[in-house]
């Protein structure tokens, strides 16, 4: 039966790398496309319909590629451009051009989301919707968005990290602020909880509203063996990712947390500190919360990307038991119905339950993509340091 296990999460963690490689066809090598003149794109009208153009009058098939994966084909007119139309829900939505068989960000867009180590990234457009929505810009109080860089000793280079301030963060405030440490998926980097997440404006309505607690929120790279995304290094496998998900969880706790605590006026006991992610980040929320219980008291995991951890989860988590429910005041985790990793993570949620481990799961309606982690986010920060 063990053999059968593990021999079927080996198969779920090698179609995980295989999208993973999917998805970073995004970020291949190939010429920058200067922008287009007089061309519009994305164009998105008052009724939520978005035009998407691209200029290639030799090219002989151009694709949108949105979150969903599914290929939508362009047509051709006759000055060249090749376009889609559509119309969406309010949302933000990430997608990109593939020309060719060549997949590349759309050149006349500049708002976009960068990917690690990579030229190009993943274009954005924004379907504006109603104020209540959680991630749409109100006039309320704005928090600041602030980059430190440093030398991580353990992973051995340079890196950032990003940290959202309420408005109205206080230095000298008495009661010190609370943080929330917010991770990141596979291929991305420091600033897509910003760029595609959007958290500093959710929690700008959050705070304004009464909802969330006035609290810091520190993104952090997420790679602890940044090297296996080098351009032909050849070491993304397991044992590159159980390297990885080692050092980063050290640099987490060794590094980036005192780091933290030294910058700003923040407590330095667990029930100041909360720990989430999504996709890999995800998994890594679980990793060092529910194996670290004294140092945090909230863990979150969003669409985790459970797969990456060992799949012997007696292993990856030897101390794991019910004592943990006296320890965490929290342990909340979401995934969309059809996002491709539901079936591992519905398989972990019930090894917790044979662990008689108490916490909160949800299943939504969505796919692996912001527009579900957006919504999770405003779900879960409004729980926290109560």
């Amino acid at each position: 039966m063990l053999k059968s296990l593990l021999k079927h999460n080996l198969s779920i963690i090698y179609l995980f790398l295989c999208v993973i490689q999917a998805a970073d066809i995004v970020a291949q090598t190939i010429p920058a496309t200067p922008v287009q003149k007089n061309i519009q794109s994305p164009e998105v009208d008052k009724f939520g319909a978005v035009t998407f153009r691209f200029l290639a009058p030799n090219a002989k098939k151009v694709m949108l590629i949105m979150d969903d994966a599914k290929p939508r084909k362009m047509s051709i007119d006759t000055a060249g451009v090749w376009s889609y139309l559509e119309t969406f829900a309010p949302d933000v939505y990430r997608y990109s051009f593939v020309v060719d068989g060549n997949n590349m960000p759309d050149p006349n867009n500049p708002y976009i989301k960068p990917l690690f180590k990579r030229a190009l990234g993943q274009s954005l457009v924004h379907v504006p919707g109603p104020s209540t929505l959680s991630w749409e810009v109100n006039d309320v109080p704005h928090g600041v968005l602030s980059q430190h860089f440093f030398r991580s000793a353990i992973i051995g280079d340079q890196r950032d990290m990003r940290v959202y301030t309420p408005p109205g963060y206080d230095p000298k405030r008495p009661e010190p602020y609370p943080v929330l440490y917010l991770f990141h998926g596979i291929t991305d980097e420091t600033s897509a909880w910003v760029t595609a997440g959007r958290e500093n404006i959710i929690m700008d309505n959050l705070i304004a509203q009464g909802k969330a607690k006035p609290m810091i929120i520190v993104n952090t790279l997420g790679y602890g063996a940044p090297e296996m995304f080098d351009p032909g290094s050849g070491v993304r496998n397991k044992q590159s990712y159980e390297k990885n998900e080692r050092l980063f969880v050290a640099a987490t706790l060794k590094e980036v947390i005192p780091m933290v605590e030294g910058f700003y006026n923040v407590g330095k006991t667990k029930k100041y500190r909360a720990v989430a992610g999504l996709s890999m980040g995800g998994g890594q929320s679980l990793d060092i919360g529910l194996n670290h219980p004294d140092v945090f008291d909230y863990v979150g995991g969003f669409s985790p990307a459970v797969i990456l951890l060992d799949p012997d989860y007696t292993k990856a988590f030897p101390k794991l038991d019910e004592s943990i429910n006296q320890k965490l005041r929290l342990i909340w985790i979401a995934i969309g119905r059809d996002d491709y990793l539901t079936p591992s993570v519905r398989k972990y949620i019930e090894w917790l339950k044979t662990k008689n481990i108490s916490f909160e799961y949800k299943e939504s309606d969505g796919v692996h993509s912001y527009q579900v982690w957006r919504r999770y986010l405003s779900e879960f920060t409004p729980l926290l340091f109560k």
